[in-house]
């Protein structure tokens, strides 16, 4: 064996000579070995989506209407930027198509525009997309800046709009006697979505959002309290009748006086009492607290979600469901507090009218009374003439008979020859005179003074058989007594305000109760069957045409029916690298192995989450395929023809022997 020694001089070993087609080759052969590293890094990467590739997508309104999607409904259009990493940046701008927007779906009477809050002019609705190849991308839509910022830009002249979604049409008609016109109208909608090689990030902006509905259980008001208060001036009537408690009331008191003359008074109770003009300042209409405003004579309900989400709809966590169980109760018990607490005060109200109202008594009677008729003895002197013979002065001869005879006709006659006196007595009838009897009671006060025993007027005259019977009636006893049924007739458990009471349960309290929070009723509807959803953050793995791991921000997700309709407004996508889902604002420590402050919010996939339109992912992610290919050709052929040179400059150094 030989050891061949190479002196330290710097000199060439045996006869070298390095042509320059050899030093190009040799140089060429260990650029394409460096480059076989340097360049398959970025392929092998690509298989864990971190070359660079970008891809976004905007859609300000998609989901699906019974089956059919929204897109292909309205036809609205998409705005979609992809980047495979070795393209400049990729910008799509897909400006709002109002026209295509179908009347069925919204209706937008005011034009494209949306006030932001607290701003004068809104951006114009845009749908916006860009990709860039180092891995970023940004999508945006709704009330953006033509960067896709979410914020304040020109707008041309004319009116701001607000998006309106009819939802009732979209429910069962089961539920049309108790709530109609559902809808929900947005301001200044948008949505922005901002990816890296490997985190995402989400934002939304939404001005203000109104829901509004009418429900029949809270209509009519007016006339549901007209009905429940007509009975009043009926009762009252009733009651101040001969046959009245009220009257009744004073009769207790008059009989037993009367009885001496067998009659009663004629006994009149009126009160004077506007219970309807009581309360009508009452029936305004509309109600609310700022929050919820209501009109109980339309049945219509305005719900300000921002004031009821306590001033504010931006900045809340992902995914916040703005209509929960306890907002829904508590805007339903809002108002069947208020029509109950409506109907406590009219009821004050109807109290209040007739504790103050006016009474008048009157008590009449006009009575004569026929005494029984005597017998007296009358006795009296009269004058009875004495009959006797008067004599005339001649005489006859012819003997004593001849002389009596003849004297008889010719010397007397017979008369009154004197009177003498005599005393006659008889019975006599005797008519005595009749005894009248008068009533006349007066009392006059409010109800309430009569009840506490006191009146304005109150008088009672009575005489009895002309004046022969002595009463000793004192006229408060006839207060008193008049107080005490007022009290229990207007006032008791079973008096007129109660009656009232019960009345306005049945037409007024119950069916608000029960048409809002019952069985069937409207707190069915908004808590079963419609759903909104802000600030929806979605994390999940596409499958279809495109593969990647993605990101999406929806700005108001909408659902109603029993899966009729789900309705995305302003929703912007990001991918396909999203490992970590971050916070907008975060600039540090943003990474998935970063501590904190800045910790990703990493939300579960859905793993029934719709793979995204094809004609949002038409040619997205190429450099996964002739790319790569054309590359893996070109690192080839420069090992190859490194191979190549390296061996000429052997062969020249290394002649054969």
């Amino acid at each position: 064996m030989f050891t061949q020694h190479i002196p330290r001089t710097g000199k060439p070993v045996g006869n070298r000579k390095n042509t320059p087609a050899i030093r190009f080759g040799a140089a060429l052969g260990t650029i394409a070995l460096v480059s076989s590293v340097t360049l398959i890094a970025p392929v092998a990467a690509s298989a864990n989506n971190t070359n660079g590739a970008s891809y976004a997508y905007a859609e300000f309104l998609s989901g699906n209407l019974l089956g059919a999607e929204l897109s292909t409904v309205a036809g609205l259009g998409q705005a979609v930027a992809s980047n495979d990493g070795s393209q400049s940046r990729q910008i799509s701008r897909d400006p709002l198509s109002v026209n295509a927007l179908g009347a069925s779906v919204i209706d937008q009477p005011g034009g494209v525009q949306l006030p932001m809050l607290d701003v004068v002019d809104a951006g114009v609705i845009h749908q916006y997309a860009e990709a860039n190849n180092d891995g970023k991308s940004v999508a945006a839509t709704g009330a953006i800046q033509n960067d896709g910022g979410i914020g304040v830009g020109d707008t041309a002249a004319g009116p701001a709009g607000d998006l309106t979604l009819d939802l009732e049409r979209l429910l069962d008609n089961e539920f049309a006697s108790v709530l109609t016109d559902l809808t929900l109208d947005l301001d200044a909608v948008a949505a922005r979505a901002d990816g890296s090689l490997t985190t995402a990030s989400g934002d939304y902006t939404l001005a203000d959002a109104t829901l509004s509905f009418s429900s029949p259980a809270i209509s009519k008001l007016t006339s549901k309290v007209t009905t429940a208060l007509n009975g009043v001036n009926g009762q009252l009537v009733s009651l101040g009748g001969d046959n009245g408690a009220l009257g009744n009331s004073i009769d207790r008191i008059l009989d037993p006086v009367l009885g001496v003359v067998g009659s009663s008074a004629n006994v009149t109770v009126v009160i004077d009492a506007d219970v309807q003009n009581a309360v009508n300042s009452l029936l305004q209409g509309s109600y609310g607290n700022g929050a919820v405003s209501f009109n109980l004579e339309t049945g219509a309900v305005m719900v300000d979600l921002e004031t009821l989400m306590g001033g504010e709809l931006n900045d809340l966590p992902p995914n916040t469901e703005l209509l929960t169980a306890a907002v829904v109760n508590q805007i339903l018990t809002g108002i069947t507090e208020t029509v109950a607490t409506l109907a406590d005060d009219i009821v004050d109200r109807v109290e209040l009218s007739l504790r103050d109202a006016r009474v008048e008594v009157t008590a009449n009677l006009n009575l004569l009374t026929a005494q029984d008729s005597g017998q007296n003895t009358v006795c009296r002197d009269i004058q009875v003439p004495i009959i006797g013979d008067i004599l005339t002065g001649g005489s006859s001869g012819g003997g004593l008979l001849g002389g009596l005879l003849g004297g008889v006709t010719q010397g007397a006659t017979q008369g009154i020859v004197g009177y003498t006196t005599e005393t006659v007595c008889e019975l006599v009838a005797t008519t005595l005179p009749d005894l009248r009897s008068t009533v006349d009671v007066s009392i006059v006060g409010t109800v309430d003074d009569l009840i506490d025993g006191a009146a304005a007027k109150a008088t009672a005259n009575i005489s009895l058989l002309g004046g022969t019977v002595k009463t000793g009636l004192n006229v408060n006893s006839l207060v008193g007594s008049l107080g005490t049924s007022l009290d229990d007739s207007l006032f008791s458990n079973d008096g007129i305000v109660a009656s009232v009471v019960n009345r306005l349960n049945s037409g007024l309290v119950n069916p608000a109760v029960t048409g809002l929070l019952g069985d069937s009723s409207v707190a069915t509807v908004l808590q079963g069957l419609v759903s909104i959803t802000v600030n929806v953050q979605e994390q999940w793995t596409s499958t279809g045409a495109v593969q990647g791991e993605m990101f999406s921000e929806t700005a108001v997700r909408v659902t109603a029916g029993t899966g009729a309709a789900t309705v995305n407004v302003a929703r912007a996508v990001v991918g396909p690298n999203v490992q970590t889902v971050v916070d907008p604002g975060c600039t540090e420590n943003c990474g998935p192995g970063d501590p904190d402050p800045c910790v990703g919010i990493c939300l579960p996939g859905d793993p029934e989450f719709p793979e995204l339109p094809t004609l949002a992912l038409g040619g997205q992610l190429a450099y996964t395929g002739a790319g790569v290919a054309t590359l893996i050709a070109l690192i080839v052929a420069l090992l190859a023809a490194g191979a190549y040179f390296a061996r000429q400059g052997y062969l020249r150094t290394h002649p054969k022997s």
